[in-house]
């Protein structure tokens, strides 16, 4: 770097610091300050700061005049800001950006201690309450970090942490931590020492387990939080006065407290458990802790992907800490056993019997290619880049841009499109760790249901495209709140020439939306449809069709070759076994046809003789209208193919086939009531409308389905009341489970 450069970074360095006590602009290091300082041209300096910034050197604020600023372990999370604003509000959230789900499902949560320890003049008192292990006390050593940071509380303010469950027994003890006491107040009290509060002056008094506080030491409190003077034990004449901020922690419910105590507590905040902070915090909290031990151990965790699935769908009573604990003894124990520490291996073998009792092969990954997933001591992983890295953005935009040149021109070659998309879709792949492209294969298999569920044949779509789909969609949850891209452009000539993969990716939205947690706008849409551009999907028939016939292989080679024929996934087959008994293929067909779920009805083709003894009890299983055909053909088999991809209704497909030869029987739908699925929840009923609205939005254009929210209460008592009389319900959404029996009950998650 020339010395000219040198002098420049060094002065941009210095007078950053300077600029970030208190904003001020007059000492901003802006292109004039800097040339005056150093003697310059103004565009000698304006061309080398440009350079330091293209180069990564330098951070910069768009603000007129142009602000730059030095690079360094606090300034890191993006190059270039709009404003002091935008600057600011990144800046000021470094101290909890370490934390996975500071921007996702902890994020209200951390607005609310922000506002308890920044309300003027000796912030709000605020209470957590939350299962042991949700991270109550981590949060609050994070908001104690963040105020010194800030200069809410100066820099030798101190954090005091107690807990009162060692104190349970002795209230009087308690009393004396908190408050202090005066000399001669108890046997061996040999001088006056300071209390909690007392020390605590200034900065954060922290009371963890804070339902073990007796009734006393509740009321104890309350002079204080009236009046910020308190007296220590001993001596009720004396006063003391304290600017400590009180934050408390509990597992207990708020019944469990006085009430004139919650009263004096403005702000109530409630933690997730470590289920409820969703699938994806889970995962993402999973691979942080393996990656701590990694670089603890200064040792390769090498673990599969079985292991690692297992692990984030057990149920953790303790939430994080038990998780954390449960990591760290497996590689704990597998590190003692090594010969030479160079790697560790971690297998199904090696988790405990708890969590390998819920084997199941749902809990398991589908595995492309390798099975496991490596965690390297050098990996500099940083939980908070999964939501805040503005460099994608940026990149986006760029291909974007060429995007709308290429409409401009009025380019009709697809393929030029689908070349600028693919390729920047490549770009984010290439910026992922690799314990991030593990969660990219988990949504290819995700994005595989979703095709299924929303009857969109992927028959035809390649592994490599459903991959590439699943990269954007990491995207986005990286990104979510990016503006429109495509926002007042003029889009007719890419709608129109991606029309059939635009009106695919309209189709799968809703379900990619709940399943992801992400919203797919006009930008996300269009890209999802151009990369999946070079692939041929159609949709599925409205009306699924199974072919059952004996033999170990003989419907599945049959529905195979008139599927490769259709170029549609048409048939599911089903192969018998030659002894399989009657009520063994009904029970098989009875849970194949709730797989399904069909709506718009039901196309059967087998291979065996009566057919009434059997279709009848599956009947009543299906709730929508059945054609079920026996002695088929390979040449009947396609033009049914071809009529279900037409559209046609079981009526008019019966009335085609050849009568002479085939058999067939048209079942009506036996119930004239509409399929309903209940939503509930056990803490209300407004819960369970919010639930209600959810699904209702998702089914929307999928699914031919009602919703209706019922109390808690009477689903738990239905068998009294006659609630369920006259409905076809067939099943229940919520987060508790009524237990009604006979319906399916889906936990929300």
């Amino acid at each position: 770097m020339k010395n000219k450069k040198i002098q420049i970074l060094k002065l941009v360095q210095m007078q950053s610091n300077i600029f970030l006590q208190n904003y001020d602009l007059n000492n901003a290091p802006t292109t004039n300050f800097i040339a005056k300082k150093l003697d310059l041209d103004r565009s000698v300096a304006s061309k080398n700061l440009n350079e330091l910034f293209k180069n990564d050197k330098l951070i910069k604020i768009n603000t007129r005049p142009v602000i730059y600023l030095n690079v360094n372990e606090n300034l890191n999370e993006s190059k270039e800001y709009r404003n002091i604003a935008d600057f600011k509000n990144n800046f000021q959230n470094q101290a909890w950006q370490k934390i996975i789900g500071w921007n996702g499902s902890l994020k209200e949560i951390i607005e609310q201690l922000k506002a308890a320890v920044m309300y003027p003049p000796m912030g709000l008192p605020a209470i957590l309450f939350g299962e042991s292990g949700t991270g109550k006390t981590f949060l609050i050593r994070t908001l104690f970090e963040f105020a010194k940071q800030q200069e809410i509380l100066g820099q030798d303010a101190q954090l005091v942490v107690i807990n009162c469950a060692q104190y349970a027994n002795n209230p009087e003890l308690l009393s004396s931590v908190l408050f202090g006491y005066t000399k001669g107040s108890f046997t061996g009290a040999d001088s006056d020492t300071p209390g909690a509060l007392q020390t605590a002056n200034n900065g954060i008094l922290f009371l963890d387990e804070v339902h073990r506080l007796s009734s006393e030491g509740q009321e104890k409190l309350f002079t204080y939080l009236d009046t910020g003077l308190f007296t220590p034990v001993g001596n009720n004449a004396k006063k003391i006065a304290s600017k400590a901020r009180l934050f408390f922690a509990t597992t207990k419910k708020e019944q469990d407290f006085l009430e004139t105590f919650l009263r004096r507590i403005p702000i109530k905040i409630k933690l997730p458990t470590l289920d409820e902070r969703g699938a994806y915090e889970k995962r993402m909290l999973t691979y942080n802790l393996i990656n701590q031990q990694a670089k603890r151990i200064n040792c390769k965790i090498k673990i599969s992907k079985q292991c690692i699935s297992l692990i984030y769908h057990y149920h953790f009573k303790a939430n994080v800490g038990e998780l954390e604990n449960l990591i760290q003894n497996i590689v704990a124990r597998k590190f003692s056993q090594l010969a030479s520490p160079n790697e560790v291996e971690i297998k199904i073998g090696d988790l405990p019997d708890n969590i390998l009792q819920q084997m199941h092969p749902n809990n398991l990954p589908v595995v492309s290619c390798k099975n496991e997933i490596i965690f390297q001591p050098s990996d500099s992983y940083k939980p908070s880049n999964y939501l805040s890295n503005k460099e994608y953005i940026s990149k986006m935009q760029f291909s974007w841009e060429k995007l709308f040149q290429l409409q401009v021109k009025g380019e009709k070659d697809r393929n030029s499109y689908y070349k600028i998309v693919q390729k920047e879709t490549h770009e984010i792949l290439y910026s992922v760790y690799n314990t991030e492209r593990s969660l990219i294969n988990s949504y290819a298999a995700a994005l595989t249901n979703i095709f299924s569920l929303a009857q969109v044949d992927f028959y035809n779509l390649e592994n490599s495209t459903v991959y590439d789909l699943a990269i954007y969609i990491f995207y986005l949850m990286k990104n979510e709140f990016t503006a429109d891209f495509t926002a007042q452009q003029d889009l007719t000539l890419m709608t129109q020439l991606f029309a059939p993969e635009l009106q695919m990716v309209e189709k799968l939205a809703s379900l990619i939306e709940m399943h992801f947690e992400v919203n797919l706008r006009t930008c996300d849409c269009l890209w999802l449809a151009i990369l999946s551009s070079k692939d041929n999907l159609t949709s599925l028939p409205q009306i699924p069709a199974i072919v059952v016939a004996h033999g170990y292989a003989t419907a599945s080679s049959m529905a195979d070759t008139c599927n490769h024929f259709l170029q549609a996934a048409i048939f599911t087959p089903v192969d018998l076994k030659p002894d399989v008994s009657k009520s063994e293929m009904i029970t098989y067909l009875k849970n194949l046809i709730k797989k399904i779920s069909p709506q718009d009805g039901l196309l059967i083709l087998m291979d065996m003789g009566s057919l009434k003894s059997i279709m009848e009890p599956i009947q009543n299983e299906c709730n929508c209208d059945l054609l079920v055909i026996n002695n088929f053909s390979m040449a009947v088999m396609l033009e049914i193919g071809n009529q279900l991809l037409l559209k046609k209704d079981l009526p008019t497909i019966q009335k085609k086939l050849p009568q002479n030869i085939i058999q067939s029987k048209f079942y009506k739908q036996h119930s004239n009531f509409p399929p309903v699925i209940i939503t509930t929840c056990m803490t209300g009923m407004g819960s369970a409308q919010r639930i209600k609205s959810i699904l209702t939005q998702s089914f929307t254009g999928l699914v031919k389905v009602q919703v209706e929210a019922y109390d808690f209460k009477e689903l738990v008592n239905y068998q009294e009341s006659h609630l369920l009389e006259n409905k076809n319900v067939i099943g229940i959404v919520g987060i508790d489970n009524p237990d009604v029996e006979g319906i399916p009950y889906f936990g929300l998650e």
